[in-house]
């Protein structure tokens, strides 16, 4: 699936970011504080939730004002304003009514919108949500056992120190949003990206302001629109106790709580059970969509001498490296019309429809590459591939591309005899490289290298 083009709808004086795409029943999705729709497409763990989403509904997605790519604010916006904003985008796209699925601080939007505007919304899902600040003080008789402590100042105070480093140390806010990522330097480089595509250091500090005072605690008795609340059990920022308020509060909403501790929960292991919730939810149907086997080429690389270099060159210019990389990447992959299936650090597993597709995608990623000092390695095969729940990869043909990109010479592109054969006769060459003794796959393989 391609990217969607970004379009604009006019709110007042200000133009709002926003992306259409899917089909089936409309969709507005209510963003949470971190966000960019045009820069979520650019993230594997993302990207392969948007997908899915895209197969069941027609999702109408946007960057709130102060956010990702929509105009900035001077002063702080009023309620109405705010509550506008998605009038507006509907409005944009000649939506009467559809469903709100408002994530995070994106779902006390939601709920207002909801209540003030019941005519335009058919059923409304907040994720890992919360009512406002005048609720806080009665959570409490919604704890349960098990429940994470509650530590409201606490996490005020790591907010602000997230904000008072934004985009220089992405861990803190990894930590705290996503902890299922720790330790994922890709997933962590990326973040200070959509960090800083996101808002500036003093933007953010501003959009954090202006949320201060939004609640919805008051309203939520008038929305009348069937409700779905959920809530991951380990939350950080908004604890499970959030959503029962929510749902004890809202007139015979459901819901329903889902172990993990990721705020950004569509970036979990288990992001397809919490998806398939709310998309059953809303449309009425279970979706079918599961594991299944296909043909594909499977490209890795994999950078030479990361070590060393990033050694060389100091930990600060080595990570505006690999951002380079990443961003080449994704840029890359997308003309080529591959599935970035994941960054393993310091290379890449990509999938691809046919090896033409594979070898070009490997050609030019090499070329783009050597021009921000990087050489790589990469091995192809294609074969038939597992294609699981979560998004991953697996099987012989998968192993065995890995296993081919482990044998190449530095920066050179090596493929099995398979992806070799498969093009005979067009414009690519191939020099034969002998046989080899690939770990963990039986028999001798011959491997070729791509000719310049």
């Amino acid at each position: 699936m391609q990217i969607p083009d970004i379009q604009f709808a006019k709110s007042g004086e200000l133009h709002l970011a926003y992306t259409r795409y899917g089909a089936g029943p409309d969709v507005v999705v209510i963003p949470p504080l971190v966000s960019n729709v045009e820069l979520s497409w650019e993230q594997e763990l993302y990207r392969r939730v948007l997908e899915h989403n895209a197969r069941y509904v027609r999702v109408l997605e946007f960057d709130k004002r102060g956010i990702g790519s929509s105009d900035r604010f001077e002063r702080h916006p009023t309620l109405e304003e705010r509550i506008g904003d998605i009038n507006a985008v509907m409005d944009a796209e000649g939506i009467e009514r559809a469903s709100l699925l408002g994530l995070s601080e994106g779902g006390l939007m939601a709920q207002l919108f909801a209540a003030m505007h019941p005519e335009r919304v058919d059923r409304l899902v907040l994720v890992n949500s919360h009512p406002g600040v005048s609720a806080w003080r009665q959570l409490g008789a919604y704890r349960r056992a098990g429940d994470p402590a509650t530590d409201v100042r606490g996490a005020v105070d790591r907010l602000r120190r997230i904000v008072e480093t934004w985009g220089r140390e992405p861990e803190l806010m990894v930590d705290l949003f996503a902890p299922s990522q720790n330790g994922n330097a890709a997933f962590t480089r990326w973040m200070a990206r959509y960090q800083r595509q996101t808002a500036s250091p003093a933007d953010m500090k501003r959009q954090l302001e202006s949320i201060l005072n939004l609640d919805a605690a008051e309203r939520l008795p008038d929305i009348k629109a069937p409700t779905l609340v959920m809530n991951v059990r380990g939350d950080r920022i908004f604890p499970p106790a959030s959503g029962r308020y929510l749902a004890d509060k809202i007139p015979g909403a459901r819901f329903v709580e889902f172990a993990g501790e990721d705020h950004f929960c569509w970036i979990m292991s288990s992001w397809r059970e919490l998806m398939e919730c709310w998309i059953e939810f809303v449309t009425g149907t279970v979706p079918t969509v599961r594991g299944e086997r296909r043909f594909a080429t499977v490209l890795f690389t994999d950078i030479v001498g990361s070590t060393a270099e990033g050694a060389k060159v100091g930990d600060d210019a080595w990570r505006r490296t690999l951002e380079s990389h990443d961003r080449i990447a994704w840029k890359t992959v997308d003309r080529h019309r591959g599935t970035l299936v994941k960054n393993t650090g310091d290379g890449l597993l990509i999938t691809f429809d046919s090896p033409s597709q594979a070898i070009a995608c490997g050609v030019e990623l090499a070329r783009e590459l050597a021009g921000v000092g990087l050489a790589i390695r990469a091995g192809l095969h294609a074969g038939e591939i597992e294609v699981r729940e979560n998004g991953d990869v697996a099987g012989v043909a998968v192993n065995l591309a890995a296993r081919v990109q482990q044998a190449a010479r530095e920066g050179s592109i090596y493929t099995s005899s398979t992806v070799r054969d498969l093009l005979l006769g067009g414009e690519r060459s191939f020099e034969d490289r002998g046989e080899h003794e690939l770990k963990g796959i039986a028999g001798a393989w011959r491997l070729y290298e791509l000719a310049p």
